[in-house]
């Protein structure tokens, strides 16, 4: 029975606590006064007392369905002063509320007894609670909301107002508010002026394992915990001072057995007909349970769930103390945004769950290098900020990017399988009052600098990465409509047979026709939808244009004739997508073509995420029947190994070790080697970016297979090519 009642407590305190947080975040400027007003009524009715919303000028905004229960309307209280209602018992209502409201705007929860109703007037306990914004900064400045609650004098209201008016009416008579107090299940005390102890309930055996009559004469500053000793000296202080208010507020007290438990304390001054202060008297609430409620609630609004790590919530508040505190110091404050290289792909390759166990590894290695005193965050699904207080400006937080870079030189085990995830790091500093949301910005923008520098770099922020980043997110934008209104075309590069002068292949090239008819390269474009992701929604669309292109170029070949292929390439992100062999597998099929139409190529560092869910993807595509290249050989991975593991069938050496055959003696030795390589594991070669009559001497000297660039042609729109679909001489 009694568990069942700790447990319904303990809901009703999470409940109110939600309660709370709802209306805090009614300051949201993205709300709408429809969507604020209906939130603000959710929030009061998860309160089970009476409760009003109140403005900071003491205007009634809004009232729950609870009221009812006063007789009271909403319309009669909505818009006009908490104290204007004529519901009150007193005339002067505004005398005791008015100052209830004030002192709450300083951050302090305030109460009084108040009697509701002309003809027969109720006592009610009214609690006011500051309700405070979690968007700003500073206690004494993050008020945004007060809520009124009102209670029957019953349970710990009715423990304290009978227990102060005892006290006060029959101080003469302690047997009397001994009888009363033995009743309770609080604490309850009287002590001398300066807190002494001069009786103890006998309660405080269940609360604290002490025994009453022993700890009087003692003073509860002697089992008062640490941090909130100040508190219950400042409380007594302020009790003796004022004239028959309680004081309110919370502490920790020893229990027996060394730990501290929590406890919600109200002081009374008890005062004679002369209004001298004769002893004080309290009366205290266990609220430990509660108090870990409510520290649960906070932990899960300021700090990431996954990592534990503090949140973007928690970084702004920190990094306004920080600037605070640099304001009087002048000491430079470092903040690195750290944005993880090849976690999508690790994670729609290897699945959700690896996912999470790459990040909690992640926040692992990044937490090892953090210093004493800095803040490690995660404020997105793969970044990460390090702010770093006391450094010598950008100089010391390069010292710590180069740290972090260094650090994720050792891959990752995952799966058992070794996974290297990269880092790009954004730097901004600042000294003095700044807005953490623009520093964090700015150090957003150093970052996608410093992913345009490669993997394991960093940079740091100045205003032409600034307008760059704006640059940016617009071409982004432009991009992703690009996509939706159709402005993306396929160009085309003959691939011919050095041995036939055949056009055997093309290779299909996206390319961007703004309106007004201009042409953006791929280079221009490309980077920035691998970036943004959009290279997936673009990838489909060009493998499924190059079907259909190729279904329309079947009408110039003859029966006896050889398909021509296109091929297109597949980017890291795709090649990590589970849904690859799916729309492959439905462009060929719409199109009406078949699988030996099309051919998809890969570069070396598309592998470099995770070679072995590439390789499943390969296998599958091998499967139904598609020819498979590696693009570029030669400038990536660098590892021969892979070829044979790897179910390709072509080999396209990069344009960098073909520019230089006929010039460059080294070049033609590479070059040689590689085909001789292909060769023996049965690949055809294809040689890329052939320029000159010498390029093309050389690699027919080579028995190099087929080869394309601008020598025969540059990439051209697809219908430049549907009268020279035969053979050249």
């Amino acid at each position: 029975m009694i568990e069942a009642r700790e447990q319904s407590t303990m809901a009703i305190d999470l409940t109110r606590a939600d309660a709370l947080m709802r209306l805090g975040s009614l300051t949201d400027p993205s709300l709408d006064d429809l969507t604020r007003a209906l939130q603000m009524r959710v929030a009061l009715n998860q309160i089970n007392a009476p409760a009003l919303a109140v403005d900071l000028d003491g205007t009634v905004l809004d009232a729950n369905d609870a009221t009812a229960s006063l007789a009271i309307e909403r319309d009669d209280l909505r818009g006009r002063p908490l104290w204007a209602p004529s519901l009150w018992h007193i005339t002067d209502a505004d005398a005791v509320l008015a100052p209830l409201i004030e002192s709450c705007l300083d951050g302090r929860s305030s109460s009084c007894t108040i009697e509701i109703g002309a003809l027969k007037p109720c006592p009610l306990r009214i609690e006011i609670t500051p309700i405070f914004d979690p968007s700003r900064t500073g206690r004494q400045h993050s008020v945004s909301l007060l809520l009124a609650e009102m209670h029957s004098l019953t349970d710990r209201q009715e423990t304290d107002a009978i227990i102060a008016a005892t006290a006060q009416k029959l101080a003469a008579a302690e047997d009397i508010f001994r009888a009363v107090a033995e009743y309770t299940s609080d604490l309850v005390c009287l002590h001398e002026s300066d807190g002494t102890f001069t009786y103890v309930s006998p309660s405080v055996k269940r609360l604290l394992d002490l025994d009453a009559n022993a700890a009087v004469g003692s003073h509860p500053v002697d089992l008062a915990h640490s941090d909130t000793r100040s508190a219950l000296v400042q409380a007594l202080q302020d009790a003796s001072r004022r004239g028959s208010e309680s004081t309110r507020f919370r502490h920790r007290l020893r229990h027996r057995n060394g730990s501290y438990r929590w406890f919600d304390t109200a002081i009374t001054p008890i005062r004679n007909a002369d209004g001298v202060l004769q002893q004080l008297q309290s009366s205290s609430r266990a609220i430990t349970k509660q108090r870990e409620t409510e520290q649960s609630l906070i932990k899960k609004a300021f700090h990431d769930e996954l990592t534990g790590l503090p949140n973007k919530a928690l970084l702004i508040d920190r990094m306004t103390q920080a600037f605070a505190a640099s304001e009087r110091t002048q000491q430079p404050i470092g903040v690195l945004l750290i944005d993880l290289d090849g976690f999508k792909t690790t994670n729609d390759s290897l699945g959700h769950e690896t996912g999470v166990t790459a990040l909690t590894k992640v926040a692992e290695r990044l937490t090892a290098i953090v210093r004493p005193g800095d803040t490690l965050a995660r404020i997105d699904s793969d970044e990460f900020v390090m702010m770093c207080a006391g450094t010598d400006g950008a100089r010391g937080a390069t010292v710590v990017a180069r740290r972090i870079i260094d650090a994720f030189e050792q891959p990752f085990v995952l799966e058992g399988r070794e996974v290297h995830l990269g880092v790009s790091i954004g730097i901004a500093t600042a000294v003095g009052d700044n807005d953490p949301t623009r520093v964090l910005d700015n150090a957003d923008t150093a970052m996608f600098e410093a992913k345009h520098q490669g993997r394991g770099h960093f940079a740091i922020h100045n205003e032409d990465d600034q307008n760059l980043a704006l640059e940016r997110l617009r071409t982004e934008e432009a991009l992703r409509l690009a996509v939706e209104n159709n402005e993306l075309r396929l160009h085309y590069q003959p691939e011919l047979d050095l041995e036939s002068n055949c056009i055997v292949g093309f290779e299909a090239l996206v390319r961007w026709q703004r309106p007004g008819g201009q042409l953006i390269h791929p280079d221009d474009f490309i980077p920035l939808a691998e970036e943004s992701g959009l290279i997936v929604d673009i990838g489909k669309w060009v493998i499924a244009e190059a079907c259909r292109q190729a279904a329309t170029w079947r009408v110039h070949r003859t029966p006896d004739q050889e398909p021509v292929r296109i091929w297109v390439n597949l980017s890291a992100r795709q090649l990590g997508d589970p849904d690859l062999l799916n729309y492959v597998q439905s462009a060929i099929d719409d199109a009406g073509i078949t699988t030996d139409e099309i051919c998809l190529e890969i570069t070396e560092s598309a592998l470099m995420g995770d070679a072995e869910t590439a390789t499943e993807q390969l296998d599958e595509l091998r499967r139904l029947g598609i020819s498979l290249g590696i693009d570029d050989f030669g400038i990536g991975w660098s590892q021969f190994g892979y070829l044979q593991r790897l179910p390709l069938d072509v080999l396209k050496i990069d344009r960098s070790f073909v520019s230089g055959l006929g010039t460059e003696k080294s070049a033609t030795t590479i070059v040689a080697a590689i085909i001789d390589l292909a060769h023996a594991l049965g690949l055809i070669v294809i040689a890329e970016g052939v320029e000159t009559r010498q390029q093309l001497d050389v690699l027919t000297e080579l028995d190099c297979d087929q080869a394309l660039g601008f020598y025969f042609s540059q990439p051209q729109s697809p219908e430049a090519f549907d009268e020279v679909l035969t053979p050249l001489t």
